[in-house]
């Protein structure tokens, strides 16, 4: 039996305590970093068709940035309706894009729940292209990013065989994946494995 002395007993405690409050530390500086990317931010039109000005400005990976700045250039051309709209006061329309992050932020309750959700991204970007004699518009852009990379680890059974699945999943688009999993036995030897081809749809089969 394997017995440790009061000094290595000691050391071994506060190696645990250290790895705990590091841990506790980098989940931490992560939650309040994950905060700030939340919060809404305002861009011209200009930086947000900017694929580079997205990716800088937002920490977005290229993909995403592609993908919100194609949904600003439909929201623009017409092409993608707004889900809800509402009214602000405000003398010009930089003024009014301000005014509309802040609310965001602060949660004000005036707003529709749809501007209040809580995504990975919020951007807001003012319309210059409106007269003064019109309303001005301010687009509010609710972003969700698209993940690249997505892993799994977990305990299986088979008969009376137990191991544990490690799987791993490469996202193509946001409907379409290729997933590798292996099996590994508490020994450590490999006793099997999967690769599928990954298809994301709404409804299964057209019924659900």
């Amino acid at each position: 039996m394997f017995r440790l002395t009061k000094r290595q007993a000691a050391i071994l405690l506060g190696v645990i305590l250290l790895v705990i409050a590091g841990c506790c530390l980098l989940y931490r500086h992560n939650a309040d970093w994950k905060t700030r990317l939340q919060q809404a931010t305002v861009l011209t039109e200009e930086q947000a068709r900017n694929i580079n000005s997205l990716q800088n400005e937002l920490s977005l990976s290229k993909q995403n940035a592609e993908m919100l700045a194609a949904a600003v250039a439909e929201a623009k051309a017409g092409e993608r309706q707004p889900e809800v709209k509402f009214i602000v006061q405000a003398p010009t329309v930089q003024a009014a894009a301000k005014t509309v992050a802040e609310q965001i932020n602060q949660q004000d309750k005036t707003l529709p729940p749809l501007a209040l959700e809580k995504t990975d991204r919020t951007l807001i970007v003012p319309n210059n292209k409106k007269t003064p004699e019109t309303n001005w518009d301010v687009g509010v852009f609710k972003v969700n990013n698209y993940r690249n990379w997505e892993w799994a680890v977990g305990y299986g059974w088979h008969d009376r065989d137990r191991y544990m699945p490690v799987e791993l999943q490469r996202n193509y688009s946001k409907d379409r994946a290729m997933s590798a999993e292996v099996h590994i036995k508490d020994t450590g030897k490999l006793v099997g494995g999967e690769v599928k081809y990954v298809i994301k749809t709404d409804r299964l089969f057209f019924l659900f």
